[in-house]
C-alpha cells in the first residue's frame, strides 16, 4: 500500500498541488505518522528506487488490477533514472 501511496503522490505533485517533494513529506510524518526516520514517503521512494516501484506496480497491476497500475508520472520519473529530492 505504501507503492500506492507514492504513486499518488507522484500525481499530486504532477498536478502542482503541493509545491514539492519535501512539503509532501513533511505533510506526511506530521499528518498521518509516517515514520520520520524514514524521512518522509518520498525520501523512502528515492531509497528504494522509483524505478523498483513502478515494476512492482506492474506486477500488482497484472495480477490485482488496474487500481495498482503506475501513473505516467510516476512512470517517466522512473524511465529518466529521477528521484523525488531533486
Amino acid at each position: 500500500m505504501v507503492f500506492s501511496m507514492i504513486n499518488e503522490a507522484a500525481m499530486i505533485l504532477d498536478e502542482k498541488i503541493v509545491g514539492s517533494a519535501a512539503d509532501l513529506d513533511l505533510a506526511m510524518i506530521m499528518g498521518t505518522g509516517f515514520p520520520p526516520f524514514r524521512g518522509g514517503l518520498l525520501r523512502y521512494a528515492d531509497a528504494v528506487g522509483v524505478p523498483n516501484i513502478v515494476k512492482r506496480l506492474d506486477e500488482l497491476a497484472t495480477k490485482y488490477g488496474p487500481r495498482f497500475k503506475p501513473t505516467e508520472p510516476l512512470r517517466r520519473l522512473a524511465e529518466r533514472g529521477g528521484k523525488f529530492s531533486q
